[in-house]
């Protein structure tokens, strides 16, 4: 027994060292070349002792280093009785399929030869399993068997399978995804049917997105609306505060100059008053504080109505009285002035 692990063993080292000698190849190279051919006699020993468990992890490395048919075939042997029958038929098959050079090394044939014939009896062994989902045509799938992300490209076709339980989940954006778990001996081919049906909380979010769209190309206050985008409704409320304002500056504006012809007329060139004109000259003060007031307070609203409205993803609108304003901002002063 342990005769014919040596010579196992030997073979391979002796495999690998052929090839590296075939190639002109870079110290990192030569020094991966190495190493894999240490890895390799380590899992071989490790494969022929029974102990494909610590085998595997080194036979893996050693490929990563440096390929070679004798390493590739024991690990995929290692592969299938650990239960992995795709990957390690599927290895085998690269290995029977990848030509020989003219002076490749004894071992290499032997392992080609090797990998036919444990092929030839693991093929039957592997399951198949036919995945089919209710959906409407064009939606996009996801998909994962086993919790491994799957491409829906293998619905409805026969997809390879070890045998052995498995669980198939499937999703899409707008449906409530669904899942099945099924077993499959060696050899067995089943199906298995999956339906999507529409997520109703998706259908009720897609609804309320259209009417807030809809909503947003009018006053912007549908519930839709609000629910997609900030509320507008301080904005309007800002503007309201400023075209109140906006009609008691004019207002206060027209009576003070109304005030003031009278005073004009009846008082004296020095603008000196009688005492009976004192209660319109209050009057007057009185309201040319309204009307100072009214402006501040119109140019305020109209400032903070924008803001509010730009802050909510709008654009700016004209107040509810349908006069067009903007602030108007001096050195000395704060007024607005637009269009009434």
């Amino acid at each position: 027994m342990r005769r014919s692990l040596a010579r196992a063993a030997a073979s391979i080292a002796g495999a690998i060292v052929v090839v590296a000698a075939g190639r002109a190849a870079r110290a990192d190279e030569a020094a991966d070349t190495a190493t894999a051919r240490a890895l390799g006699v380590e899992g071989v020993t490790l494969a022929n002792a029974g102990n494909c468990k610590e085998a595997v992890p080194k036979l893996e490395r050693a490929e990563k280093l440096h390929h070679a048919p004798t390493t590739a075939t024991r690990l995929a042997e290692c592969e299938i009785e650990r239960g992995f029958l795709v990957r390690g038929t599927e290895r085998l098959q690269r290995v029977i399929r990848e030509p020989l050079p003219a002076n490749a090394h004894a071992a290499f044939g032997a392992a080609v030869v090797r990998a036919r014939k444990v092929l030839e009896t693991t093929l039957p062994r592997v399951a198949a399993l036919r995945i089919e989902v209710d959906a409407p045509p064009g939606t996009r799938l996801s998909m994962t068997v086993d919790d491994e992300p799957t491409s829906d490209a293998v619905v409805d076709t026969d997809r390879p399978i070890d045998p052995g339980t498995h669980t198939i989940k499937v999703s899409a954006e707008g449906f409530l995804s669904s899942s099945v778990t099924e077993s499959l001996d060696e050899g067995q081919t089943k199906s298995v049917r999956l339906e999507l049906r529409p997520d109703p909380n998706a259908r009720a979010a897609a609804v309320r997105a259209r009417a807030g769209l809809r909503n947003d190309g009018g006053a912007g206050l549908g519930t839709a609306g609000a629910d997609a985008l900030p509320s507008k409704v301080p904005a309007v409320l800002a503007f309201g505060v400023g075209a109140i304002g906006l009609g008691l500056g004019i207002a206060g504006a027209v009576i003070v100059d109304q005030k003031e012809s009278r005073l004009s007329t009846n008082c004296d060139a020095n603008k000196v008053c009688g005492q009976a004109l004192q209660s319109e000259l209050s009057d007057a003060k009185t309201w040319a504080t309204v009307s100072t007031a009214g402006f501040v307070a119109a140019g305020v609203g109209t400032v903070t109505g924008i803001a509010l409205l730009l802050f909510s993803g709008g654009s700016p609108v004209a107040p509810a009285t349908g006069a067009r304003v903007r602030p108007s901002v001096g050195a000395t002063s704060v007024g607005i002035d637009g269009v009434f």
